[in-house]
Protein backbone atom coordinates (compact mmCIF):
# COMPACT_ATOMS: atom_id res chain seq x y z
CA UNK A 1 0.00 0.00 0.00
CA UNK A 2 1.02 3.47 -0.56
CA UNK A 3 0.39 6.08 1.94
CA UNK A 4 -1.70 9.29 1.17
CA UNK A 5 -1.66 12.19 3.36
CA UNK A 6 -3.56 15.47 3.71
CA UNK A 7 -1.36 18.32 3.62
CA UNK A 8 -1.83 19.56 6.96
CA UNK A 9 -0.91 16.20 8.00
CA UNK A 10 2.07 15.01 6.22
CA UNK A 11 3.95 18.08 7.93
CA UNK A 12 3.60 16.85 10.80
CA UNK A 13 4.30 13.23 9.52
CA UNK A 14 7.62 14.07 8.09
CA UNK A 15 8.72 16.17 11.19
CA UNK A 16 8.04 12.87 12.82
CA UNK A 17 9.98 10.55 11.09
CA UNK A 18 13.38 13.22 10.76
CA UNK A 19 13.07 12.99 14.47
CA UNK A 20 13.34 9.15 15.07
CA UNK A 21 15.31 8.43 11.95
CA UNK A 22 17.90 11.28 12.88
CA UNK A 23 17.82 11.85 8.74
CA UNK A 24 19.25 15.68 7.90
CA UNK A 25 16.08 17.76 5.86
CA UNK A 26 18.62 18.80 3.84
CA UNK A 27 19.04 15.72 2.53
CA UNK A 28 15.31 14.26 1.67
CA UNK A 29 15.21 18.16 0.13
CA UNK A 30 18.16 16.91 -1.72
CA UNK A 31 16.54 13.47 -2.31
CA UNK A 32 13.62 14.85 -3.45
CA UNK A 33 14.63 17.49 -5.41
CA UNK A 34 17.41 15.21 -7.45
CA UNK A 35 14.67 12.27 -8.34
CA UNK A 36 12.45 14.91 -9.20
CA UNK A 37 14.60 16.64 -11.85
CA UNK A 38 15.23 13.03 -13.43
CA UNK A 39 11.12 12.90 -13.59
CA UNK A 40 11.52 16.33 -15.05
CA UNK A 41 13.75 15.14 -17.59
CA UNK A 42 11.46 12.80 -19.36
CA UNK A 43 8.96 15.27 -19.46
CA UNK A 44 11.31 18.01 -21.54
CA UNK A 45 12.11 14.78 -23.79
CA UNK A 46 8.24 13.90 -23.90
CA UNK A 47 7.19 17.66 -24.44
CA UNK A 48 10.06 18.39 -26.81
CA UNK A 49 11.24 20.95 -24.58
CA UNK A 50 14.21 23.66 -24.20
CA UNK A 51 13.14 26.14 -22.38
CA UNK A 52 12.30 26.21 -18.72
CA UNK A 53 10.79 28.81 -15.97
CA UNK A 54 11.46 27.95 -12.30
CA UNK A 55 9.28 29.99 -10.08
CA UNK A 56 10.15 30.29 -6.66
CA UNK A 57 8.28 31.34 -3.28
CA UNK A 58 10.45 31.17 -0.18
CA UNK A 59 10.11 27.78 1.73
CA UNK A 60 10.74 24.36 1.04
CA UNK A 61 8.95 24.25 -1.72
CA UNK A 62 11.20 26.77 -3.28
CA UNK A 63 14.15 25.02 -1.68
CA UNK A 64 12.68 21.78 -3.59
CA UNK A 65 12.75 24.02 -6.81
CA UNK A 66 16.08 25.41 -5.97
CA UNK A 67 17.78 21.74 -6.50
CA UNK A 68 15.93 20.57 -9.06
CA UNK A 69 17.10 23.73 -11.02
CA UNK A 70 20.77 22.94 -9.86
CA UNK A 71 20.45 19.24 -11.49
CA UNK A 72 19.20 20.72 -14.55
CA UNK A 73 21.83 23.57 -15.00
CA UNK A 74 24.77 20.69 -14.12
CA UNK A 75 23.60 18.60 -16.66
CA UNK A 76 23.29 21.19 -19.61
CA UNK A 77 20.30 22.88 -18.88
CA UNK A 78 19.56 26.61 -19.08
CA UNK A 79 16.70 27.79 -16.87
CA UNK A 80 15.29 31.20 -15.94
CA UNK A 81 14.40 31.68 -11.95
CA UNK A 82 11.83 34.04 -10.77
CA UNK A 83 11.89 34.75 -7.46
CA UNK A 84 8.21 35.82 -5.89
CA UNK A 85 10.02 36.79 -2.80
CA UNK A 86 13.47 38.78 -1.96
CA UNK A 87 16.55 36.58 -1.38
CA UNK A 88 16.46 37.92 2.20
CA UNK A 89 13.15 36.26 2.98
CA UNK A 90 14.57 32.80 2.37
CA UNK A 91 15.30 30.61 5.28
CA UNK A 92 17.01 27.05 6.58
CA UNK A 93 17.06 24.80 3.71
CA UNK A 94 15.71 26.74 1.27
CA UNK A 95 18.44 29.17 1.90
CA UNK A 96 20.97 27.05 1.85
CA UNK A 97 20.21 25.72 -1.60
CA UNK A 98 19.84 28.77 -2.72
CA UNK A 99 23.00 30.17 -1.92
CA UNK A 100 24.32 27.05 -4.07
CA UNK A 101 22.65 27.85 -7.10
CA UNK A 102 23.33 31.38 -7.07
CA UNK A 103 27.20 30.79 -6.54
CA UNK A 104 27.08 28.19 -9.82
CA UNK A 105 25.19 30.66 -11.84
CA UNK A 106 27.24 33.66 -11.03
CA UNK A 107 30.14 31.38 -11.40
CA UNK A 108 30.19 31.48 -15.43
CA UNK A 109 26.88 29.73 -16.05
CA UNK A 110 25.09 32.90 -17.94
CA UNK A 111 22.81 30.52 -19.68
CA UNK A 112 20.82 30.24 -16.35
CA UNK A 113 19.59 33.62 -14.94
CA UNK A 114 17.21 35.11 -12.37
CA UNK A 115 14.40 37.19 -14.40
CA UNK A 116 12.54 40.08 -13.15
CA UNK A 117 8.64 40.34 -13.72
CA UNK A 118 8.69 41.79 -17.03
CA UNK A 119 11.31 39.11 -18.21
CA UNK A 120 9.25 36.42 -16.85
CA UNK A 121 5.92 37.50 -19.17
CA UNK A 122 8.20 37.95 -22.48
CA UNK A 123 10.05 34.83 -21.73
CA UNK A 124 6.46 33.16 -21.52
CA UNK A 125 5.07 34.60 -24.50
CA UNK A 126 7.84 33.28 -27.10
CA UNK A 127 8.54 29.70 -27.59
CA UNK A 128 7.36 27.04 -25.49
CA UNK A 129 8.55 26.46 -21.81
CA UNK A 130 8.46 23.98 -18.76
CA UNK A 131 6.78 26.10 -16.43
CA UNK A 132 8.29 24.60 -12.82
CA UNK A 133 6.03 25.89 -9.76
CA UNK A 134 7.86 25.82 -6.78
CA UNK A 135 5.83 28.89 -5.28
CA UNK A 136 4.31 26.96 -1.87
CA UNK A 137 3.15 23.44 -2.34
CA UNK A 138 1.42 21.81 0.64
CA UNK A 139 2.66 24.93 3.28
CA UNK A 140 0.09 27.17 1.53
CA UNK A 141 -2.87 28.24 3.47
CA UNK A 142 -5.08 31.13 3.75
CA UNK A 143 -5.75 33.47 0.61
CA UNK A 144 -3.33 34.39 -1.97
CA UNK A 145 -1.67 37.91 -1.67
CA UNK A 146 -3.21 40.30 -4.09
CA UNK A 147 0.34 41.05 -5.86
CA UNK A 148 0.66 37.10 -6.29
CA UNK A 149 -2.53 36.89 -7.41
CA UNK A 150 -2.48 39.25 -9.94
CA UNK A 151 1.07 37.63 -10.85
CA UNK A 152 -0.56 33.99 -11.54
CA UNK A 153 -2.95 35.46 -13.28
CA UNK A 154 -0.80 37.04 -15.90
CA UNK A 155 1.08 33.61 -16.30
CA UNK A 156 -2.22 31.68 -16.99
CA UNK A 157 -2.86 34.01 -19.96
CA UNK A 158 0.21 32.54 -21.32
CA UNK A 159 -0.44 29.16 -20.67
CA UNK A 160 -1.50 28.15 -23.96
CA UNK A 161 1.62 26.80 -25.53
CA UNK A 162 3.44 26.53 -22.07
CA UNK A 163 3.45 23.05 -19.87
CA UNK A 164 2.73 23.52 -16.63
CA UNK A 165 4.43 21.23 -13.75
CA UNK A 166 4.24 21.74 -9.96
CA UNK A 167 6.08 20.37 -7.01
CA UNK A 168 4.09 18.49 -4.23
CA UNK A 169 0.76 20.52 -5.33
CA UNK A 170 -0.42 23.41 -7.47
CA UNK A 171 0.54 26.25 -5.86
CA UNK A 172 -2.71 28.26 -3.93
CA UNK A 173 -4.85 24.75 -3.83
CA UNK A 174 -7.48 23.85 -1.80
CA UNK A 175 -10.90 23.01 -1.50
CA UNK A 176 -12.32 26.66 -1.71
CA UNK A 177 -9.72 28.32 -3.79
CA UNK A 178 -9.86 26.91 -7.14
CA UNK A 179 -9.88 29.44 -9.52
CA UNK A 180 -6.68 31.73 -8.69
CA UNK A 181 -4.75 28.68 -9.26
CA UNK A 182 -2.52 26.92 -12.17
CA UNK A 183 -3.77 24.27 -13.96
CA UNK A 184 -1.35 21.94 -14.02
CA UNK A 185 -0.27 19.13 -16.94
CA UNK A 186 1.62 17.06 -14.60
CA UNK A 187 2.33 17.29 -10.54
CA UNK A 188 5.55 15.92 -9.36
CA UNK A 189 4.61 15.08 -5.63
CA UNK A 190 7.27 14.08 -2.75
CA UNK A 191 7.27 11.14 -0.61
CA UNK A 192 3.69 10.25 -0.51
CA UNK A 193 0.63 11.39 -2.68
CA UNK A 194 -1.35 14.51 -1.50
CA UNK A 195 -5.42 13.87 -0.68
CA UNK A 196 -6.42 17.13 -2.76
CA UNK A 197 -4.60 15.56 -5.69
CA UNK A 198 -6.66 13.00 -6.13
CA UNK A 199 -10.91 14.27 -5.88
CA UNK A 200 -12.77 16.27 -7.77
CA UNK A 201 -11.84 19.95 -9.34
CA UNK A 202 -8.55 19.61 -7.66
CA UNK A 203 -7.43 16.18 -8.89
CA UNK A 204 -8.50 18.37 -12.54
CA UNK A 205 -5.89 21.20 -11.68
CA UNK A 206 -3.26 18.65 -10.67
CA UNK A 207 -2.87 17.09 -14.19
CA UNK A 208 -0.84 13.80 -14.01
CA UNK A 209 0.59 12.82 -10.71
CA UNK A 210 4.07 11.06 -10.28
CA UNK A 211 5.75 10.44 -6.78
CA UNK A 212 8.77 10.49 -6.22
CA UNK A 213 11.53 8.89 -3.19
CA UNK A 214 12.94 11.23 -0.55
CA UNK A 215 15.04 9.10 0.79
CA UNK A 216 12.10 7.53 3.27
CA UNK A 217 10.79 4.10 3.24
CA UNK A 218 7.36 3.58 3.18
CA UNK A 219 6.62 1.51 6.50
CA UNK A 220 7.61 4.87 8.55
CA UNK A 221 5.19 6.78 6.51
CA UNK A 222 2.62 3.72 7.65
CA UNK A 223 3.38 4.12 10.95
CA UNK A 224 2.43 7.68 11.15
CA UNK A 225 -0.62 7.27 8.68
CA UNK A 226 -3.40 8.11 11.50
CA UNK A 227 -5.96 8.51 9.12
CA UNK A 228 -5.20 5.40 7.39
CA UNK A 229 -5.76 6.16 3.46
CA UNK A 230 -3.97 4.01 1.45
CA UNK A 231 -3.66 3.73 -2.60
CA UNK A 232 -3.45 0.27 -3.28
CA UNK A 233 -0.65 -1.52 -5.89
CA UNK A 234 -0.62 -4.77 -7.24
CA UNK A 235 1.31 -6.44 -4.77
CA UNK A 236 -1.65 -5.82 -2.51
CA UNK A 237 -3.96 -7.33 -4.40
CA UNK A 238 -1.78 -11.16 -5.81
CA UNK A 239 -3.16 -13.88 -4.28
CA UNK A 240 -6.08 -12.72 -2.69
CA UNK A 241 -8.13 -15.07 -5.09
CA UNK A 242 -6.19 -18.10 -4.55
CA UNK A 243 -6.05 -21.12 -7.43
CA UNK A 244 -8.80 -23.39 -7.59
CA UNK A 245 -7.86 -26.96 -5.52
CA UNK A 246 -7.60 -29.62 -7.90
CA UNK A 247 -10.32 -31.86 -6.19
CA UNK A 248 -12.84 -28.74 -6.06
CA UNK A 249 -16.00 -29.08 -7.88
CA UNK A 250 -18.59 -26.28 -9.18
CA UNK A 251 -20.31 -25.51 -6.03
CA UNK A 252 -17.03 -25.26 -3.95
CA UNK A 253 -15.84 -22.99 -6.01
CA UNK A 254 -18.56 -20.18 -4.96
CA UNK A 255 -22.53 -20.38 -5.22
CA UNK A 256 -24.07 -16.97 -6.26
CA UNK A 257 -27.78 -16.09 -6.31
CA UNK A 258 -28.01 -12.78 -8.24
CA UNK A 259 -31.60 -10.80 -8.22
CA UNK A 260 -31.66 -8.98 -10.66
CA UNK A 261 -33.61 -7.63 -13.87
CA UNK A 262 -36.49 -5.82 -15.16
CA UNK A 263 -38.06 -4.26 -18.16
CA UNK A 264 -35.93 -2.54 -20.25
CA UNK A 265 -32.68 -3.79 -18.20
CA UNK A 266 -32.11 -7.57 -18.71
CA UNK A 267 -28.71 -6.42 -20.26
CA UNK A 268 -27.73 -5.03 -16.37
CA UNK A 269 -28.52 -8.82 -14.96
CA UNK A 270 -27.21 -10.69 -17.88
CA UNK A 271 -23.38 -8.42 -17.43
CA UNK A 272 -23.55 -8.97 -13.76
CA UNK A 273 -24.00 -12.97 -14.38
CA UNK A 274 -21.31 -13.18 -16.92
CA UNK A 275 -18.42 -11.46 -14.96
CA UNK A 276 -19.18 -13.37 -11.80
CA UNK A 277 -18.66 -16.40 -14.11
CA UNK A 278 -16.05 -15.01 -15.35
CA UNK A 279 -14.29 -14.13 -12.38
CA UNK A 280 -13.82 -17.98 -11.05
CA UNK A 281 -17.46 -18.45 -9.73
CA UNK A 282 -18.57 -22.05 -9.47
CA UNK A 283 -21.93 -22.37 -9.93
CA UNK A 284 -24.13 -18.80 -10.82
CA UNK A 285 -27.89 -18.54 -10.83
CA UNK A 286 -29.86 -15.52 -11.66
CA UNK A 287 -33.27 -14.59 -10.63
CA UNK A 288 -35.37 -13.03 -13.15
CA UNK A 289 -38.81 -12.06 -13.18
CA UNK A 290 -40.59 -14.91 -14.72
CA UNK A 291 -42.13 -12.86 -17.86
CA UNK A 292 -38.89 -11.82 -19.02
CA UNK A 293 -37.51 -15.34 -18.45
CA UNK A 294 -37.82 -16.30 -22.22
CA UNK A 295 -35.28 -13.13 -22.70
CA UNK A 296 -33.20 -14.34 -20.46
CA UNK A 297 -33.06 -17.99 -21.67
CA UNK A 298 -31.80 -16.56 -25.22
CA UNK A 299 -29.43 -14.78 -23.83
CA UNK A 300 -27.39 -17.01 -20.96
CA UNK A 301 -25.75 -19.98 -21.86
CA UNK A 302 -23.66 -20.84 -18.81
CA UNK A 303 -25.82 -18.79 -16.09
CA UNK A 304 -28.39 -20.98 -14.81
CA UNK A 305 -32.15 -18.63 -14.98
CA UNK A 306 -34.61 -18.77 -11.92
CA UNK A 307 -38.02 -17.66 -13.45
CA UNK A 308 -39.50 -16.17 -10.55
CA UNK A 309 -43.53 -15.21 -10.13
CA UNK A 310 -43.98 -11.14 -11.31
CA UNK A 311 -47.48 -10.71 -11.73
CA UNK A 312 -46.81 -10.98 -15.25
CA UNK A 313 -45.19 -7.52 -15.35
CA UNK A 314 -41.60 -7.84 -15.80
CA UNK A 315 -40.59 -7.03 -11.90
CA UNK A 316 -40.21 -8.26 -8.84
CA UNK A 317 -42.74 -8.23 -6.21
CA UNK A 318 -43.83 -9.46 -2.74
CA UNK A 319 -45.03 -12.57 -4.34
CA UNK A 320 -41.52 -13.16 -5.41
CA UNK A 321 -40.51 -14.05 -1.96
CA UNK A 322 -41.22 -17.82 -1.43
CA UNK A 323 -39.22 -18.31 -4.69
CA UNK A 324 -36.49 -16.15 -3.43
CA UNK A 325 -35.78 -17.76 0.10
CA UNK A 326 -35.74 -20.96 -1.14
CA UNK A 327 -32.56 -20.31 -3.62
CA UNK A 328 -31.12 -18.01 -0.58
CA UNK A 329 -30.48 -21.22 1.86
CA UNK A 330 -28.64 -22.58 -1.23
CA UNK A 331 -26.01 -19.68 -1.75
CA UNK A 332 -23.02 -18.64 -0.50
CA UNK A 333 -23.20 -15.20 -1.74
CA UNK A 334 -26.13 -12.90 -3.40
CA UNK A 335 -26.04 -10.23 -5.26
CA UNK A 336 -28.88 -7.55 -5.74
CA UNK A 337 -29.94 -4.77 -7.83
CA UNK A 338 -28.75 -4.88 -11.35
CA UNK A 339 -30.98 -3.49 -13.56
CA UNK A 340 -34.00 -4.41 -10.70
CA UNK A 341 -35.73 -1.41 -11.24
CA UNK A 342 -37.62 1.20 -8.76
CA UNK A 343 -40.98 -0.15 -8.49
CA UNK A 344 -42.46 0.40 -4.93
CA UNK A 345 -43.08 -3.61 -4.23
CA UNK A 346 -39.77 -4.71 -5.68
CA UNK A 347 -38.07 -2.04 -2.71
CA UNK A 348 -40.31 -3.50 -0.26
CA UNK A 349 -39.22 -7.17 -1.12
CA UNK A 350 -35.71 -6.67 -0.79
CA UNK A 351 -35.77 -4.71 2.15
CA UNK A 352 -37.74 -8.06 3.79
CA UNK A 353 -35.00 -10.14 2.33
CA UNK A 354 -32.27 -8.47 3.70
CA UNK A 355 -33.47 -7.52 6.88
CA UNK A 356 -34.61 -11.33 7.39
CA UNK A 357 -31.54 -13.31 5.91
CA UNK A 358 -27.77 -13.35 7.33
CA UNK A 359 -26.27 -14.54 3.36
CA UNK A 360 -23.33 -12.25 2.65
CA UNK A 361 -25.16 -9.33 0.09
CA UNK A 362 -23.82 -7.14 -2.38
CA UNK A 363 -25.98 -4.36 -3.17
CA UNK A 364 -26.03 -2.47 -6.46
CA UNK A 365 -27.71 0.23 -8.23
CA UNK A 366 -31.41 -0.16 -7.96
CA UNK A 367 -31.25 -2.35 -5.24
CA UNK A 368 -29.31 0.78 -3.23
CA UNK A 369 -32.86 2.81 -4.13
CA UNK A 370 -34.93 0.50 -1.80
CA UNK A 371 -32.90 1.62 1.27
CA UNK A 372 -32.39 5.47 0.75
CA UNK A 373 -35.00 6.25 3.41
CA UNK A 374 -34.12 3.00 5.59
CA UNK A 375 -30.80 2.44 6.06
CA UNK A 376 -30.82 1.29 9.60
CA UNK A 377 -31.47 -2.38 8.22
CA UNK A 378 -27.89 -2.21 7.15
CA UNK A 379 -26.51 -2.09 10.17
CA UNK A 380 -28.27 -4.77 12.18
CA UNK A 381 -26.79 -7.35 10.04
CA UNK A 382 -23.48 -9.42 11.68
CA UNK A 383 -22.08 -9.93 8.35
CA UNK A 384 -21.13 -6.80 6.41
CA UNK A 385 -23.32 -5.58 3.10
CA UNK A 386 -20.99 -4.66 0.45
CA UNK A 387 -22.73 -1.87 -1.66
CA UNK A 388 -21.89 -0.42 -4.54
CA UNK A 389 -22.99 3.27 -5.54
CA UNK A 390 -21.80 5.61 -8.10
CA UNK A 391 -21.51 9.15 -6.61
CA UNK A 392 -25.41 9.93 -7.55
CA UNK A 393 -26.65 6.65 -6.14
CA UNK A 394 -24.34 7.82 -2.80
CA UNK A 395 -25.65 11.34 -2.73
CA UNK A 396 -29.07 10.07 -2.05
CA UNK A 397 -28.52 7.51 0.12
CA UNK A 398 -26.64 10.60 2.18
CA UNK A 399 -29.06 13.07 0.63
CA UNK A 400 -26.19 15.57 0.28
CA UNK A 401 -25.41 17.06 -3.05
CA UNK A 402 -22.21 15.73 -5.48
CA UNK A 403 -19.91 18.56 -4.91
CA UNK A 404 -20.18 18.92 -0.96
CA UNK A 405 -19.14 14.74 -0.92
CA UNK A 406 -16.26 15.61 -3.39
CA UNK A 407 -15.19 18.22 -0.75
CA UNK A 408 -15.34 16.21 1.93
CA UNK A 409 -15.07 12.15 0.79
CA UNK A 410 -12.62 11.29 3.37
CA UNK A 411 -14.82 11.97 6.41
CA UNK A 412 -18.59 11.44 5.01
CA UNK A 413 -17.64 7.82 3.06
CA UNK A 414 -15.54 6.65 5.66
CA UNK A 415 -18.51 7.68 8.80
CA UNK A 416 -21.21 6.25 6.49
CA UNK A 417 -19.26 2.84 6.08
CA UNK A 418 -18.73 2.98 9.97
CA UNK A 419 -22.16 4.29 10.75
CA UNK A 420 -23.81 1.75 8.66
CA UNK A 421 -21.81 -1.06 9.60
CA UNK A 422 -21.31 -1.68 5.32
CA UNK A 423 -18.18 -1.81 3.03
CA UNK A 424 -18.63 0.78 0.40
CA UNK A 425 -17.66 0.88 -2.67
CA UNK A 426 -18.17 4.26 -3.76
CA UNK A 427 -17.38 4.55 -7.62
CA UNK A 428 -16.32 7.24 -9.47
CA UNK A 429 -12.55 8.96 -10.40
CA UNK A 430 -11.13 7.26 -8.26
CA UNK A 431 -12.96 4.80 -6.97
CA UNK A 432 -12.87 4.39 -2.97
CA UNK A 433 -13.65 1.46 -0.85
CA UNK A 434 -13.76 2.07 2.83
CA UNK A 435 -14.83 -0.51 5.72
CA UNK A 436 -15.10 2.47 8.18
CA UNK A 437 -11.57 2.10 9.89
CA UNK A 438 -9.21 2.22 6.93
CA UNK A 439 -10.00 3.94 3.42
CA UNK A 440 -8.64 2.64 0.13
CA UNK A 441 -7.97 4.38 -2.89
CA UNK A 442 -7.76 2.85 -6.37
CA UNK A 443 -5.64 3.73 -8.90
CA UNK A 444 -6.97 1.41 -11.66
CA UNK A 445 -9.35 2.39 -14.02
CA UNK A 446 -9.48 5.57 -16.91
CA UNK A 447 -12.71 7.34 -18.09
CA UNK A 448 -13.31 4.87 -20.63
CA UNK A 449 -15.38 3.04 -18.06
CA UNK A 450 -17.51 5.75 -18.06
CA UNK A 451 -20.42 3.89 -19.60
CA UNK A 452 -23.38 1.81 -19.41
CA UNK A 453 -23.20 -1.33 -17.59
CA UNK A 454 -19.55 -1.31 -16.56
CA UNK A 455 -20.78 -0.97 -13.27
CA UNK A 456 -22.84 -4.32 -13.76
CA UNK A 457 -19.66 -6.01 -14.67
CA UNK A 458 -17.87 -4.81 -11.57
CA UNK A 459 -21.20 -5.81 -9.30
CA UNK A 460 -20.60 -9.37 -10.85
CA UNK A 461 -16.48 -9.47 -10.04
CA UNK A 462 -17.10 -8.68 -6.64
CA UNK A 463 -19.60 -11.01 -5.91
CA UNK A 464 -18.01 -13.80 -7.93
CA UNK A 465 -14.95 -13.16 -5.98
CA UNK A 466 -16.62 -13.13 -2.27
CA UNK A 467 -18.32 -16.63 -3.07
CA UNK A 468 -14.99 -17.71 -3.12
CA UNK A 469 -13.39 -16.04 -0.61
CA UNK A 470 -15.87 -14.69 2.38
CA UNK A 471 -14.13 -11.96 2.90
CA UNK A 472 -15.81 -8.98 1.49
CA UNK A 473 -13.05 -6.20 1.90
CA UNK A 474 -10.55 -8.24 0.52
CA UNK A 475 -12.77 -9.53 -1.98
CA UNK A 476 -14.08 -5.36 -2.93
CA UNK A 477 -10.56 -4.24 -3.50
CA UNK A 478 -9.11 -6.79 -5.45
CA UNK A 479 -12.78 -6.52 -7.53
CA UNK A 480 -12.61 -3.08 -8.11
CA UNK A 481 -8.32 -3.32 -9.00
CA UNK A 482 -8.99 -5.74 -11.55
CA UNK A 483 -11.66 -4.27 -12.97
CA UNK A 484 -9.57 -1.18 -13.13
CA UNK A 485 -7.30 -2.66 -14.50
CA UNK A 486 -9.59 -4.74 -17.46
CA UNK A 487 -10.53 -1.14 -18.36
CA UNK A 488 -6.66 0.12 -18.62
CA UNK A 489 -6.21 -2.72 -20.97
CA UNK A 490 -8.80 -1.24 -23.59
CA UNK A 491 -8.06 1.82 -23.26
CA UNK A 492 -4.17 1.28 -24.10
CA UNK A 493 -5.60 -1.02 -26.85
CA UNK A 494 -8.54 1.61 -28.42
CA UNK A 495 -8.65 4.99 -27.42
CA UNK A 496 -11.21 6.42 -24.29
CA UNK A 497 -14.42 5.83 -25.39
CA UNK A 498 -14.99 3.24 -27.41
CA UNK A 499 -15.08 0.83 -24.50
CA UNK A 500 -18.63 -1.36 -24.03
CA UNK A 501 -18.93 -3.12 -20.85
CA UNK A 502 -18.78 -6.54 -22.52
CA UNK A 503 -15.49 -5.51 -23.71
CA UNK A 504 -14.38 -5.99 -20.04
CA UNK A 505 -15.83 -9.53 -19.70
CA UNK A 506 -12.63 -11.43 -21.73
CA UNK A 507 -10.26 -8.94 -20.17
CA UNK A 508 -11.09 -10.24 -16.75
CA UNK A 509 -9.52 -13.83 -16.96
CA UNK A 510 -6.16 -12.21 -18.91
CA UNK A 511 -6.16 -9.75 -15.14
CA UNK A 512 -6.91 -12.34 -13.15
CA UNK A 513 -3.66 -14.66 -14.12
CA UNK A 514 -1.86 -11.47 -13.94
CA UNK A 515 -2.80 -10.70 -10.24
CA UNK A 516 -2.26 -14.31 -9.48
CA UNK A 517 1.76 -14.22 -9.33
Amino acid sequence: MKNVFFNEDILKVESEIIKELEIPSLLLMENAGYNSYKEISNILTKEKLQNIVLLCGKGNNAGDGFVIARHLISNGKSVNIFMFYPESSLKGDARINFTVLKKIIENGNNRSIFINENELILQLKKGRNLIIDSVFGIGFSGKLEENTRKLFKKIKKNKSHNVILALDTVSGLYIDNITDCFKADYTITMGSKKFITLFGETKKLSGSITTVNIGIPEKYFTKYNEKKIFEIEDDDIKGILPLRRTDSNKYSNGKLYIIAGSTGFTGAAHLSGEASLRIGCGAVILAVPAMLNPVFEAKTIEVVTHAVKDDNNGYFGMNSLIDIEEKLKWADTCLIGCGLGRNVETGKLIRKIVSENNIQFIIDGDGLFAFKNDLKILKKRSKKIILTPHLGEFSGLVNLDTKHILNDIYYISKNFAKEHNVILVLKGSPTIITDGNEFFINPTGKENLATFGTGDVLAGIISGVTAQIKNPLKSALYSVYLHGKCGDLLWNKCDNSSTIASDLLPKISEVKKFLAC
